[in-house]
């Protein structure tokens, strides 16, 4: 009966340290929205048009609803600094905090699939860029002010849109 019972133990606890290990590295689909991920980086060519709603305007900044969310549920066309492009914001929680843009750019290129580059511009930010792509997919994280790890995910329509401005903090 101990034998059976410590057999019994053992098992179930590679399989709960087994179900810890599958669950590290969640799947794109659990992070983003691939295919409107890449429909907007296919929109970017025309300016977003194909993928732009409500226009909202204020004195700084021109920003348009969409139903083309990639990432929470929280994404927009805006144009402020920068002309037009797409910017998702959300959660990018993981057990080392350092680790969520790693394991938030390997989402981003399981969705963006073949072909696509990536490369740290920053501590906290990855550029995606694919030969004969004008298009350019960024993702960002940064602590919100509750200590929250949060990203950005963001489409441009080329490197110099994407290309960090030396007041970004």
């Amino acid at each position: 009966m101990r034998r059976t019972m410590r057999s019994w133990l053992a098992g179930a606890g590679v399989l709960l340290l087994a179900g810890c290990a599958s669950q590290a590295t969640p799947p794109a689909a659990e992070l983003f929205d691939c295919g409107a991920l890449n429909r907007a980086v296919a929109s970017a060519e025309g300016g977003f048009d194909a993928i732009k709603g409500r226009l909202e305007t204020t004195r700084l900044t021109r920003t348009w609803q969409t139903d083309t969310q990639a990432f929470h549920d929280a994404c927009v066309i805006t144009s402020a600094r920068r002309p037009d492009h797409y910017l998702c914001f959300g959660p990018l929680e993981s057990d080392d905090p350092r680790g969520a843009l790693v394991k938030g750019g390997e989402a981003v290129v399981q969705c963006l699939g073949e072909g696509w580059q990536s490369r740290r511009t920053t501590a906290d930010r990855l550029e995606f860029t694919r030969e004969g792509q004008d298009a350019v997919v960024t993702l960002e994280t940064f602590l919100n002010d509750r200590g929250r790890r949060m990203g950005t995910l963001g489409v441009f329509q080329n490197a110099a849109d994407a290309a960090p401005r030396p007041d970004d903090a």
